[in-house]
Order: structure tokens, then sequence, then C-alpha cells
């Protein structure tokens, strides 16, 4: 799939990314994808059962979480308890343990992990469990 740039992918790519059986475009894509403008569609892609690379959409949801913490910008953590909130009318079951545990990171920051809130984070990807 052809993309003008990667690293500032349109909604319209992403979109199309999701539902192909492409490749990631380039190494932590992530980074490029999470931005706050594309929230409410990652979390939409990470909700669909026909997308499919609905791992990758939710892995971003954790890496935006834990961007945020470690960052300690009070605006951006108030706009990610917004976001949290508008979410919270989600019922599937990974996102919805995505609300949970960014919600319980808010208010403990002090348990930050990377392996965790990083990318390939380990609530997404089960095998970093078992190899670190």
């Amino acid at each position: 799939m052809n993309m003008i740039d990667p690293w500032n992918p349109t909604k319209e790519e992403i979109i199309k990314w999701a539902y192909s059986n492409e490749l990631m475009p380039d190494q932590d894509w992530e980074l490029a994808v999470y931005d706050i403008e594309n929230i409410d569609l990652i979390i939409k892609l990470a909700c669909d059962s026909e997308c499919k690379h609905r791992e990758f959409f939710l892995g971003c949801l954790y890496v935006f979480t834990g961007d945020i913490i470690a960052s300690e910008d009070n605006d951006k953590l108030i706009k990610l308890k917004s976001i949290l909130l508008k979410a919270s009318r989600r019922v599937e079951p990974e996102v919805v343990d995505w609300i949970a545990r960014s919600s319980d990171l808010i208010v403990h920051p002090e348990k930050y992990s990377y392996k965790y809130w990083g990318l390939d984070s380990a609530y997404v990807y089960k095998w970093r469990l078992k190899h670190d």
C-alpha cells in the first residue's frame, strides 16, 4: 500500500491500511498514528471485529496513554481523562480494559512501566510476558 508519508498518514490511509492484509508501513508506526486528532478513529478501529489490525490499534491506545503519563503534561492529562470518559460507552472487553488500566495509571502514575505502556505493550501482545 502506498502512502504519501507514512509518518504523517491521513485518516483515509489509516482506514485503508486497517482493513488490508498489508504489513505495518514502517517500524514503530504507532508513534505516527496515535495523534490526538486520530484517537476517536483508533478507538473505533480497536473495537471493530472486521478490522484486520485491531491489535495494532489497541497497542496505539496503550502507547498514547503511556506517553501522556510519562510526559506529566497536565493539559494532555485532562484531554486523556475526557477521552476515557467518552470511550467508556464502549463495551468491547479489550477497550474496557484499556480504559480501566488508563484510569488507574492516572491515579497511580508510579505504576507506569514501558513494558505495558510502550511499543509492543504486554497488555496487548501477551508474548512479551513470556520473553521479558
